[in-house]
């Protein structure tokens, strides 16, 4: 059986391990049908009806599965109906993109947006059942079943965390500290943060008379500031004012209106007003253009859909709970193997055809998020993750950069964080940035290091440039893998920390087999990267904080970069900073790797018994983040603290590493 598979982000296969549906069904089946992926995160039924017609909808296709719906009703530039009769360029062939170096600039996320609220949506819901028709219809002109899957929202997550001043608003039940954080560039911006500042230094007073001030303003932050002061007042128990704000403020059009119906849920749920709860709970999702979750309009048009011929049509409300979902739309690793579960039993071969299919296999492919405006450009097009540039410009640039930046020091990252040369060029200033990120890691711990590795690709140098470490780490993967089982328990340890194939996953542009190895194996840079992985951890305070209310009311900080390396699925990871941790992890592993082919016992030990420790501070992590998916809110806070606490006091050693040659 050949399957094809079209959606957004909760079918997308990026990131590894890749614990979505699509992949699993493939698992499950015994590899016996080929399944190609072709679902990306933010695809609307736009992007979708498009891309079907002219990518693959002429191949020959047994089922195609449509997981849609969630894009379509968040804030966008309109895409609405697709018509191929309007489609100029339908019969233009395929050209390839030439990816130019353009220079990466980061952006402050932390900075009040003054602008006026994006409202407009890709697709109204009459729009969205055009665009699934067509799909339809093409599919059965060659006899391919439909089988439609119909999302539902989670509604215990706070609404507008993805709108550009979330971090703005107090959010019931969620404590977090984020006005050092951010900025404003007018009187009112900075005024609304040092309110908040007030309210998280426990300067109520004076908090709620700026935030009154601020309520009685013309202003974009006269809403924000009436939404904080109604959560501040309901701290206080106070009874009716809250309520009173809230009802006001969940009239308005946008984030804010969508903010105050979930906080005001929250509120009445707790005072045990279920009924008008539920109702102001859906009205949040119903508001919110900012979460890509779906509307109960798109839901209803699949629902009637499912009266097509040759369509049938998977329920999820049928399948799965609110407890299934970890943040606003994406199922749980569980949840997929649940929708994975029922598919395989939808789409059972009649007995006796048990054949595996020609081509068998799973593949992903990554197209353009934006296919309904440019259908040609892949998913690394449209986030810069690759350019077409030379692999000796790249490492010219970069061995010039690196002779510069020796003259401005230090060359030795333990000692001191390194100066930069001022780039010439685009392409200067992408390795500039990938030489500054990548510093931060502990694998990289002087200028020499960079000098061993140096960029090469055009990926390397783009939006991500964590791919180069990805590279450095597929390496030492691939060493360790050598040596287990023979290597005994520390390269078994490493061997289940660190994957090869994880690490070839995480490169979409692919890292190409001719790469070249180039691993550093003297005891002195494991010693070094160990010492690098200690200094770091002294750093990283909120390793050992309950993290999960910053990460909600932080969720578009940080997304899409966690989505690229660990998969744009729900992952209990979301709820705790795992990219800190599984840094470290990957340091103390190539320093294992490393002195175990040296017979450094002393080493050998120091980075076993480090690993040990971050395994259990990551189990501790993930134990409380199971607990806020399965309640809905962050339980269990002060036994999560005590926890750390007691863990904390482990990675105090007594002798640092011995760094000398």
């Amino acid at each position: 059986m050949r399957i094809l598979v079209l959606g957004d982000s909760c079918s997308a296969g990026i990131g590894a391990p890749q614990a979505v549906y699509p992949s699993l069904l493939h698992t499950m089946t015994r590899g016996t049908h080929r399944i190609e992926n072709h679902a990306v995160p933010g695809f609307t039924s736009a992007d979708a009806a498009r891309y079907f017609r002219r990518s693959v909808a002429r191949g020959r296709w047994d089922v195609v599965i449509v997981y849609l719906g969630n894009s379509d009703g968040a804030q966008s530039r309109y895409k609405g109906t697709y018509q191929p009769w309007r489609d100029r360029d339908r019969w233009l062939p395929r050209r390839h993109h030439k990816r130019a170096v353009v220079r990466i600039q980061a952006k402050d996320k932390g900075e009040f947006d003054e602008r006026d609220e994006w409202l407009s949506v890709a697709t109204t819901p009459q729009d969205f059942q055009k665009n699934l028709e067509l799909i339809i219809r093409q599919a059965r002109r060659r006899g391919t079943r439909v089988v439609l899957i119909n999302p539902i929202a989670n509604t215990r997550f706070p609404a507008a965390m993805m709108a550009s001043n979330a971090s703005f608003y107090k959010v019931v039940g969620l404590e977090a500290r984020l006005a050092d954080r951010l900025t404003g560039r007018t009187e009112a911006a900075r005024a609304l943060i040092a309110a908040l500042r007030e309210h998280e230094n426990g300067e109520l007073a004076a908090a709620i008379e700026n935030y009154r001030e601020l309520g009685r303003r013309e202003s974009r932050v006269s809403a924000i500031a009436l939404n904080n002061l109604a959560v501040l007042l309901d701290q206080q128990n106070e009874e009716d004012e809250p309520v009173a704000i809230l009802k006001k403020l969940a009239e308005i059009e946008g984030a804010s209106g969508a903010v105050a119906a979930f906080n005001l849920s929250r509120i009445l749920d707790r005072r045990q007003d279920k009924d008008e709860a539920r109702r102001y709970e859906a009205r949040a999702v119903e508001g919110d253009r900012n979460l890509y979750r779906i509307k109960s309009g798109y839901r209803t048009k699949i629902t009637e859909l499912a009266a097509e011929p040759g369509v049938e049509v998977l329920d999820l409300a049928e399948l799965l709970t609110p407890a299934d979902f970890f943040d606003y739309c994406h199922p749980t690793a569980e949840a997929h193997e649940a929708i994975a579960e029922t598919l395989a039993t939808l789409l059972a071969a009649p007995s006796g055809s048990s054949m595996a299919e020609s081509g068998a296999g799973y593949i992903c492919a990554h197209p353009s998020p934006d296919a309904y405006f440019d259908v040609g450009p892949s998913l690394a097009a449209h986030f810069s993750l690759d350019f077409d540039v030379a692999q000796s410009d790249v490492r010219g640039h970069a061995s010039k950069l690196l002779m510069s930046a020796r003259e401005l020091g230090p060359s030795d990252f333990l000692t001191g964080e390194p100066e930069w040369p001022t780039p010439e060029s685009d392409l200067q200033a992408n390795i500039i940035n990938t030489f500054r990120y990548v510093s931060g890691h502990p694998l990289i711990t002087s200028l020499d290091d960079l000098q061993q590795w140096l960029p090469e690709y055009g990926w390397e140098i783009g939006r991500f440039p964590e791919y180069y470490i990805y590279r450095i780490l597929r390496d030492y993967a691939l060493a360790a893998e050598a040596r287990c089982p023979g290597g005994g328990p520390a390269a078994e340890a490493v061997c289940r920390q660190l994957s090869s194939v994880v690490q070839r996953q995480r490169v979409l542009p692919k890292i190409p087999p001719e790469a070249t190895r180039r691993l550093r194996i003297d005891a002195a840079y494991a010693r070094r990267v160990l010492e690098k992985v200690l200094r770091k951890l002294s750093h990283i305070a909120s390793l050992f904080d309950d993290s999960r209310a910053l990460r909600i009311v932080t969720v578009r900080n940080w997304y899409l970069r966690e989505a690229f390396r660990f998969g744009a699925h729900s992952r209990y990871s979301m709820f705790y900073p795992a990219w800190d941790l599984e840094t470290l992890i990957e340091g103390v592993c190539v320093s294992l790797t490393i002195s175990g082919c040296q017979h450094d016992e002393q080493t050998e030990g120091r980075a076993a018994s480090l690993l040990e420790k971050l395994v259990r501070l990551r189990e501790v992590h993930e134990k409380y983040a199971i607990r806020y998916v399965q309640a809905g809110e962050p339980t269990g806070s002060e036994d999560y603290r005590k926890e750390l606490s007691e863990l904390r006091p482990l990675f105090d050693l007594q002798h640092r590493t011995d760094v000398s040659p």
